[in-house]
Formats: structure tokens, sequence, C-alpha cells
């Protein structure tokens, strides 16, 4: 035990927010002290926070002043709230100068904190469709009887979703509530903060991981103080302590960003369900594509499912056409079909943006010699190396290592007998460039993106119209707002349907659904066109026909025969170790030790051990269990059973992910 040194006069993490805590551990089988790290990230964060020392002009002294002091003044009352570094740069005037007006007390200092209190001085409120206008109603209504607290707000692409949530947070603020928004990608934050701001004239506190460590501990703060009455953010602002939590939204709910891997293993938006329940709140699901998940939860009454069956305004859903790359007769080196090509030259003569859409980043997955067939793979992963032309390296999508592009096979010592193999988003822009030269093309992808405001404007640019083709992958497919975008072509549309995933077919259907929603959301009626080799499989026939519901159907059928989610639960055990002799062994005896006597025993299912698809990752050698339950039968108490006694090698790693969404 140590002594107290000091007691930072903070109030107390709520009852709700630890009860949410014990429950997040028990069920993703996490360590205690590190889901509670979550909650307060460092000590710091519970000391005073300093904020910039601004200068104000004393209205009440008498004291003469000099030439330069007067200039000093004549700024500031342009320019208020300057520190003393900010005013001696841009009236270049020393600090000496200011210091004696400081002193001669012509100029006051002040402590300022950047953000500030959450008030409404003036709403802008919009006129909802009728459609909305019962969605605000059915929501307040329900919860207000706590009949049910958790909604499913399935609306198509372009419905209004956004706005729902604004008024329903506009009786929040009112009430003196918090509210908590959710987002998937830290790109979307800009536009919903423009729409926020434009609605109610004041910005929101931020919470994700580009966010300064300052910044972050005055919004701690202010939030635990209930001085903050509204939050956006990215899964960790899920832990921050909210007094007087009463409505969280998580805005594309079916997301897979929402789903931790590293670290404390969880997914968000089930943990906003749980947190929303503990703390009587609302919480709002919304999404064009729900998950499978919360489509089941609909139907066996644990949450209000709320439909939003048409676009806001004049807008139409997109035509949507389905391009059969088998009939296609390319060179090696083209990806953009004879037709996609026909509809970017039509959009681009009519002044309208096209987006063209692939799902890898980088110029092209794959690099080998043409002489011995040798494949640029990774040192510490089980991966090839992704050619990235911009920054001219060969860079591992998994761990970061990177190389440059030798001249030279290291295996064979040809020269520049290199082969990239496959498209990515650096290629097909290159291509799109070449056909359409005096287009202005702009690539977006998440490595050239670093959410600064530089990147902030490039999607105010694009919006604006100022780019006319948009190449990009799924970090623009999704939650942007384009006016003029009419025109969308999605490039390998079946990259994401190959692999061992269960939900494989559900992602790439909610993707595509997503990204054709980019199209024609004003106006302008919009096109979508997606090339496929496979234009027969259920997730391409239901986007050409729309039958949304018998995919939905055919989607949960299958899962149902198979007890999988959400009809079954799954677990995963990750055996990692940088030794593999000493991991095989370890696997061994673990397998040996799988209860037989457990009281669900007949109900779980385990399938391994197994060397994972990526069998090395970061230096260290992977096996993988899968463990398959029945109905809702908790595999948890089974896997603490059987760990119980295991004695852990040293230098092995058990990793334990309860609901995996990762298969790798």
């Amino acid at each position: 035990m140590k002594d107290i040194i000091e007691i930072y006069k903070l109030p107390l993490i709520s009852k709700e927010l630890l009860n949410f805590c014990y429950w997040l551990s028990n069920w993703y089988m996490s360590d205690l002290s590190q889901v509670l790290k979550m909650v307060i990230p460092a000590a710091n964060f519970l000391s005073i926070v300093k904020g910039k020392t601004i200068l104000k002009i004393n209205n009440k002294s008498n004291m003469a002043i000099t030439v330069l002091g007067k200039k000093v003044l004549d700024h500031l009352k342009k320019n208020p709230s300057l520190t003393l570094r900010e005013c001696s740069k841009e009236v270049k005037v020393s600090y000496a100068v200011i210091k004696k007006l400081i002193l001669d007390q012509v100029l006051l200092t002040d402590s300022y904190n950047e953000i500030k209190n959450n008030k409404i001085i003036k709403e802008n409120i919009p006129k909802l469709n009728q459609h909305q206008l019962d969605a605000v109603k059915t929501i307040k209504n329900l919860a207000s009887k706590k009949h049910n607290n958790i909604f499913l707000l399935d609306g198509v692409t372009g419905s209004g979703k956004t706005e729902i949530y604004l008024d329903l947070i506009s009786d929040e603020i009112k009430y003196g509530r918090q509210s908590l928004v959710l987002l998937p990608e830290i790109a979307l934050s800009k536009q919903f903060i423009d729409r926020f701001e434009k609605r109610f004239n004041f910005i929101p506190a931020i919470w994700h991981s580009a966010i300064p460590n300052k910044e972050k501990r005055i919004t701690w703060q202010k939030v635990i103080n209930g001085e903050i009455k509204i939050v956006i953010g990215a899964r960790s602002a899920l832990f921050l302590p909210f007094s007087s939590l009463s409505l969280i939204v998580v805005d594309e709910e079916h997301d897979t960003s929402y789903k931790q891997e590293d670290g404390i293993i969880y997914n968000a938006r089930d943990m906003a369900v749980v947190r929303g329940n503990l703390s009587n709140a609302k919480v709002i699901l919304a999404s064009a594509t729900p998950s499978l998940e919360s489509i089941h939860n609909t139907n066996i009454g644990k949450y209000y499912r709320i439909r939003l069956p048409e676009r806001f305004g004049s807008a139409v859903m997109p035509r949507i056409k389905i391009i059969d790359m088998r009939k296609e007769k390319l060179l090696s080196n083209q990806w953009i079909a004879d037709e996609s090509k026909e509809a970017i030259k039509k959009a681009l003569n009519e002044k309208e943006q096209v987006l063209l859409y692939i799902n890898r980043r980088g110029f092209a997955p794959l690099t080998l010699c043409r002489s011995c067939g040798y494949r640029f793979q990774c040192i510490n992963c089980s991966s090839w190396l992704v050619n990235h032309k911009v920054i001219n390296k060969l860079l591992c999508h998994y761990c970061g290592y990177k190389e440059d592009i030798e001249e030279e096979c290291p295996n064979c010592e040809s020269k520049k007998e290199f082969a990239p193999c496959g498209p990515g988003v650096e290629r097909l822009a290159a291509e799109a460039k070449a056909l359409f030269p005096a287009a202005r093309l702009k690539m977006i992808a998440s490595d050239t993106v670093d959410y600064s405001l530089k990147t902030e404007n490039i999607f105010n640019t694009i919006a604006l119209g100022n780019v006319d083709i948009i190449v990009g992958t799924q970090l623009v497919a999704k939650g942007h707002h384009f006016p003029n975008l009419t025109t969308v072509i999605a490039i390998d549309a079946d990259i994401g349907l190959s692999g061992g995933d269960l939900r494989a077919s559900e992602r790439t259907f909610q993707m595509l659904t997503q990204l054709t929603g980019r199209a024609g959301r004003e106006k302008k009626k919009g096109n979508a066109y997606i090339q496929s080799y496979d234009p027969k499989h259920s997730v391409m026939e239901a986007m050409q026909t729309g039958s949304i519901k018998n995919f939905i159907t055919v989607e949960a059928d299958g899962r149902k025969n198979r007890s999988l989610p959400p009809y079954g639960r799954l677990g995963s055990l990750i055996i990692q170790s940088s030794n593999l002799d000493i991991l095989e062994k370890f696997v061994q005896n673990l397998s040996s030790k799988v209860p037989k006597f457990h009281k669900d025993k007949d109900r779980i299912d385990i399938l391994g051990p197994a060397p994972a698809p990526i069998a090395k990752l970061r230096g260290l050698y992977r096996y993988r269990f899968l463990i398959k339950g029945k109905g809702d039968v908790r595999i948890q108490s089974f896997i603490k059973e059987w760990l119980l006694n295991i004695k852990i090698d040293k230098g092995v790693r058990i990793k334990i992910d309860i609901d995996p969404y990762n298969f790798l």
C-alpha cells in the first residue's frame, strides 16, 4: 500500500458505468483492470487541465500606452481570445511589449478551454417528411412508456436517418441530458459534425484516436461533470464517464469497424445495447443494411424495428446494372469494362461526378518475378507484400513491414522482371487517368488519409463538385453525401465473397448497397454498375432485383441450419508463439484437456486445432480453435473450465475472441 498523495475533486464514476465494465469483462472474458483502463486511460485524466491563457482588454484601464501597445489593442479588438504567443506573432511585436501591457493592467489574462459547454443558441429545424415524423414519434412514445428502449432504424440510403437522430438529440440537450453518437469511421465525423453545427449552431465534443491527448482530457472531465451534452465518437467513446446518458446512436450499425480486434476484444454495437439497458438510455441502431443479428433481435422482440422505405425529398434509388465480366475481353492490365467506360464518359459530359470503387489498397496485391516465379512475402507474416507505387514500397497490410521495390530479384538476380498481379486502388486510378486525362481525379484510401484538416477538405472539395472522378476503397463507399455524384462503378465486386468468413455474403451485400447508395442522392438520377465474375451469386441477384427480403431469408436459413450466429454462439481461441515447436506441443496438450463433463457438452462442438489461415502474424505462429454452441448456450463457462487447470507455457499467448468476426 502507498500513501495518498493527492485527492482529485471530480465526481465519482457512476455505478452504471462500473456495472457496464463488469458485464463486458465477464462476457468477453477480459481482465477487469484492462477494461477499467478504457474508462480512465491515464492518471492525468483525473488531474486539472490547465486551459490556454488568453489576453483580454481591460476596458476600465486609463493607462497611457505606446504606439506598439495601441497596435496590440487594435488587433485584439478584431481578434479576441489570442494567447500571448499568437498575439506577438500576428502583430509582430516582442513579448516585452505585451507583458508591459499586462503589468499595467491594460490587458488581463484569462484561462480558456477550447471545448465549450453544449448550449443551443439558435436551432435551425428542418421540415421532416411523414416517415421521419412517424419514426421520431414512435421512438419517443415507446421510450417514455419504458416499453422498449432499443430501436433498429432501417432506412434506405438517403432516407434522412440523420435528421431523426438530430431531432432526438435536440430534446436530450433541452432537458439537460447527455447523448452519444458512435460512427464506424473517423472520416465520417467531419460530415456529421457539419450537419450538427448547421442544425444547432455549436460544435459537439469529438472523441477518437486522432484527437490530441489534452483535448481528450478536457472532454473526459467535462463529460463526467455533465457539462458536455453531446459526444460524437468512435467505438472507444462508449467508455466515457457520462453522468446522465439518455441516448446512444450507433450509425451504420452493421459495420464491422465496431468490432475491436486488439487488446480488449469487444463489439461496440452490442455493448452500446448493454450500456443503454444499464443506463435506461434509448439506443438507436441505424443502417440501410441492418446486420442479420439485429434483424433477428427485432424478430424475437428484443428490438423495435422502424422502417424508412424511401429517399428524402425528390431523390430516388439508383438504377443498378450487373456487368458480366466473363463476357468482357479486356487486356491483362485493364479492369474497367467497356460499358463502365461509356457510363463514365456520359457522366463527365453531363458535368456529373463518378465514383470508382475497389476494396484493395495499394497498386497490386502481389508482385512476382517473371523469370523464376519468386513472390515477395512479409518476413513477419504469412502474407504477400502489397505494391504501393505512390510511396515506392512493398508493404505488409497486417504488421506494417515495408521494403523498397528493388530493381533486382533477390532469388534469381534478374533485373526489372517484376509483374504486379491484380488491381489495387492505385492501379485503378492510373487506368482511369489514362482513359480520361482531362478529368480531375482524386484517390482516397485509408493509407492516404491522416484525418487532418487537409483530408477533411478533400471531402469538402468533392462535395462542392471540384472533383470529377473519385477512386477509392470502402472509406468513400459509406456515409458520405456528394450531391453531384450520379455514377458509381464497383470493380472486382466479388472480392469479398471468397474465403471462409461466415458473413462474407452479408458483408458484400451491405458494402455494395452502401456503395450504390452514394449515387443520385439529390435531384439527378443515379446509376450503379457492379462488375462481377459470378453474376448468378445470391448477392448479385439481390442487388439486381432489389429483393433484399429474399436475400436475408436465404442467408438466415443457411445460418440457422448450421447453428451459426445469430442462431448459435461462436468463440475463438487463438494460440500464438514465436516458437513453432513449443506452440504445437502446447496445442496438443490443450486439445487433450477439453472438458468431458461440462453441463452443456452435448450442445458445444470444438473445431480444430488447425493452423490459422494466416499461420504467422507479426512474428508469431498461430493455431486456432473454434468453439461452436447451439442456440443461446453460454460458451464462456465452458472455456473457463477448459483453461482453468492449464499451465500456459512460457512464450505462449492465448487470445479469446467471443463472437468472432475475423477468422484469419
